[in-house]
């Protein structure tokens, strides 16, 4: 069995849609972590990790997948909006501008481990305030890396991607199901 380790609706919507068979069992790990000298694709990493294996103590036998995206611009980590003016700020940065979206993914099962990252540039529209503050009204941005959700009405804010679209959604759906291999 694959065990979900995370609350996210769009990585458990995106592995049902992948036909996969899975339960979920969110992973309650601080995510704060200050540790200035790791890269954002260390930090993302190590994020996705410390979920897995936080939920794997409990399903020995079962491959757990934990997984986390950020966004990063001009070497700034952008996570989870605080507030929405905390959203506003991020949104208001990353607009006319180019990011880099990190998503990891941490595979284990017993004493196996399979991680990998996957990075996807994204071009965002030039954006007014009104539209920033519209966007912000729908509460979509609240519960997202970058405070926008490409997948949603947060798709109309980007111009333009290179990479992975399931990347920037939060779970690289090729990638995973190469590495899901690897435990059969």
């Amino acid at each position: 069995m694959l065990i979900l380790a995370s609350s996210s609706p769009r990585r458990a919507k995106l592995l049902q849609d992948a036909g996969l068979d899975f339960i979920v069992e969110p992973s309650h790990i601080d995510e704060n972590i200050e540790d200035e000298k790791l890269k954002p694709q260390e930090l993302v990493l190590e994020l996705a990790k410390m979920k897995a294996l936080s939920v794997a103590a409990k399903y020995p036998n079962d491959i757990v997948l934990g997984a986390d995206t950020i966004v990063v611009y001009e070497e700034e980590v952008l996570g989870k909006p605080k507030d929405e003016e905390d959203a506003y700020r991020m949104l208001k940065k990353l607009s006319g501008e180019r990011h880099v979206v990190y998503t990891a993914v941490a595979l284990t099962r017993g004493e196996q481990m399979v991680s990998f990252v996957s990075e996807t540039e994204v071009s965002m529209k030039v954006l007014s305030d009104l539209e920033i503050r519209n966007y912000i009204d729908t509460k979509e941005p609240m519960d997202k890396a970058g405070a926008y959700g490409i997948q949603g009405e947060g798709g109309n804010l980007v111009d333009h991607y290179k990479g992975d679209f399931f990347t920037i959604v939060g779970l690289p759906l090729k990638e995973l199901m190469e590495n899901l291999k690897k435990f059969k």
